[in-house]
């Protein structure tokens, strides 16, 4: 029995008319009649009763019409699940994104084109620290992640998107005596205490930074380490100190924080980082409108 054989054997089953039965198939009816007797050969077994009448089924044909129409649809259902697996338009995309950082109009809209181009692609979205997203990222827990540039670069077996260049900025309230001060230097933001996010979270972040600061420093210098991202801009806020953070932070645009932009620091561009080992076909068309944004 094959496919042929089938589709006119269930059309002619629905419709007990030839004419309308080839019709729909767009066949002949001698093409018809012959794919039927071909199947009934096969099987050894009547399955239309032809008169002067018209047709119908045999018990035998009323039983396979039956049974072979919910396999037959089942197979079409099966065919198109395959089909857009494959392509990726149906399944999960599991992206991470980092706490504290403000997703912005643009990303918004990546996300929203996505979804309507991707309807059937359950696309879920989590925040987490830069250990968290790093964990997630390497168990296969997320698919992708949007974080800070620096923190992948001591990552293996990973590829990456620049999504928003961008540069590191030192962060100070205002209410501070040093926030308020008309022109800062380097040697003034060695005066305070350097808030800075835990090498446990973010060691590269960490490392830099204090590579950084040790060397413009001419003296002792005072850190406290925050376990995130989130706490220390809390910890900015509550003018316990000096932090570096990038222009897409949630406290970047608070009035009453000073970014001090006269002093250069590093590259803080946000990126998207996913395995390379990663099949989930969703991410690649993903990334296709994050370059098109």
């Amino acid at each position: 029995m094959n496919t042929t054989q089938v589709k006119c054997f269930l059309a002619l089953a629905e419709t007990l008319n030839f004419t309308k039965a080839a019709a729909r198939l767009y066949i002949s009816q001698p093409g018809l009649s012959r794919q039927i007797s071909s199947l009934e050969r096969e099987l050894n077994t009547q399955l239309f009763i032809r008169s002067q009448k018209g047709v119908s089924l045999t018990p035998a044909g009323a039983l396979l019409a039956g049974e072979l129409a919910q396999l037959h649809d089942a197979q079409l259902q099966l065919l198109r699940r395959v089909q857009t697996v494959g392509q990726g338009y149906t399944g999960e995309l599991n992206l991470g994104l980092l706490e504290g950082q403000w997703m912005g109009a643009e990303l918004t809209e990546v996300f929203r084109r996505f979804m309507k181009k991707h309807p059937n692609i359950d696309l879920r979205i989590s925040k987490g620290s830069f250990g968290e997203l790093r964990r997630l990222l390497m168990e296969g827990r997320i698919d992708a992640a949007f974080t800070i540039r620096f923190d992948i670069d001591d990552m293996e077996g990973v590829d990456h998107l620049v999504y928003d260049p961008d540069t590191a900025v030192f962060a100070v309230s205002r209410r501070l005596p040093l926030g308020q001060k008309e022109n800062i230097g380097l040697e003034d933001m060695m005066q305070e205490t350097l808030l800075m996010i835990s090498p446990e979270d973010c060691r590269t972040g960490y490392e830099q930074s204090l590579s950084h600061f040790r060397t413009a420093a001419s003296g002792p210098i005072t850190i406290r380490e925050a376990p995130n991202l989130t706490t220390m801009m809390l910890w900015i806020e509550l003018g316990l100190g000096v932090g570096v953070i990038n222009h897409r932070s949630s406290i970047a645009s608070n009035p009453d924080i000073r970014l001090i932009h006269e002093i250069p620091l590093g590259d803080a561009s946000t990126c998207l980082v996913w395995r390379k080992e990663n099949s989930n076909p969703a991410i690649t068309h993903f990334i296709d409108i994050l370059k098109s944004q």
